[in-house]
């Protein structure tokens, strides 16, 4: 049994903290900054039978009882990481959904180091996980990809219809802007997925190499009379003689799949035929990165590092 710290009470953290218990783990602490939940217990939030109240801040949290602060919050670092600093100066590991920290050297060099260093000085480990960044890819593009000798490419195709999604990751993707809307918020960097350049850093990783000529893009997929549909965006670079190629579209009339292709010796390639759900996929991995992460080395890590097993119970034998 692992004690959590969940920071986070939205629709992907109630989920986290319903898997949590139907695992045997314990929540000893949760905490939202929304007003509006702030002081209610959780039972209340949830119809869970867990009548602990919510935190506003994790600052306002005891931190000296429990192992693993989870944060299913925000995607950029520069909006997390004084609250994943202080869970980790705590003395807690950190598991958090961000998309930004599934490789925070690229969004923020200086926010990385300074994790890092706090997380090796206390002896815990703080990783991002997540299902893009942190499985689809990445992490399977890169374990497709260690089967194969000398890869010449690496491509990844994933594919959303996002009419059956929530109706914020259809907000995320511009879903019934005009064109010139779309343009405005995307150049703002209101719209588009998080994370796709993040996984491509994560691929060049998991080669031994420095990601390299790194270029990326978001475009609309517009629908009758110039209203969007969605989004179409990419982001490319090399690795050695290794290029890689990331595509990504989530639009309301996509097919919902997965596919990961290395050309190489042999040759291979992955299809998830429908798809990979962001959603109950996102808390399986937070989930299970919870029961392992106490099994990592200390630091600031990425998902590459993070252990596959979470080790047997004490006395069992494999």
């Amino acid at each position: 049994m692992t004690r959590v710290v969940l920071c986070g009470m939205g629709a992907i953290g109630t989920e986290i903290l319903r898997y949590l218990i139907q695992r045997g783990h314990e929540v000893v602490a949760a905490v939202d900054s929304d007003p509006a939940k702030a002081g209610r217990t959780v039972a209340e939030l949830t119809g869970l039978p867990l009548g602990i109240r919510v935190a506003g801040s994790i600052k306002d949290v005891q931190l000296g009882g429990a192992d693993v602060a989870v944060f299913a919050t925000k995607s950029r670092i520069q909006d997390l990481s004084a609250d994943i600093a202080h869970a980790a100066s705590g003395g807690v590991d950190v598991v958090t959904t961000s998309e930004e920290m599934a490789y925070p050297a690229h969004a923020s060099p200086q926010a990385a180091s300074q994790l890092d260093a706090i997380a090796i000085e206390k002896g815990v480990t703080i990783v991002g996980v997540g299902v893009n960044p942190g499985f689809v890819m990445d992490l399977v593009p890169a374990v497709v990809a260690s089967a194969a000798k000398n890869p010449k490419s690496i491509h990844v195709v994933r594919s959303v219809d996002v009419s059956r999604r929530r109706r914020q990751l259809q907000a995320k993707t511009g879903v019934g802007h005009t064109r010139a809307k779309f343009e405005k918020e995307a150049e703002e960097g209101m719209l588009g997925h998080v994370g796709l350049v993040e996984s491509a850093h994560l691929i060049a990783l998991s080669l031994g190499r420095p990601l390299e000529g790194l270029r990326h893009g978001v475009f609309p997929v517009l629908g009758s009379e110039d209203y969007v549909m969605g989004v179409r965006q990419f982001a490319e670079g090399r690795a050695g003689d290794c290029q890689i190629r990331l595509d990504l579209e989530m639009t309301m009339t996509s097919a919902d799949f997965d596919v990961v292709e290395v050309k190489g010796d042999p040759e291979l390639k992955l299809r998830f035929e429908k798809g990979v759900f962001g959603d109950s996929a996102t808390v399986a991995l937070t989930v299970h990165a919870v029961e392992r992460v106490g099994r990592a080395r200390p630091g600031l890590i990425t998902i590459l590092d993070l252990p596959l097993s979470a080790g047997l119970p004490s006395g069992a034998t494999p």
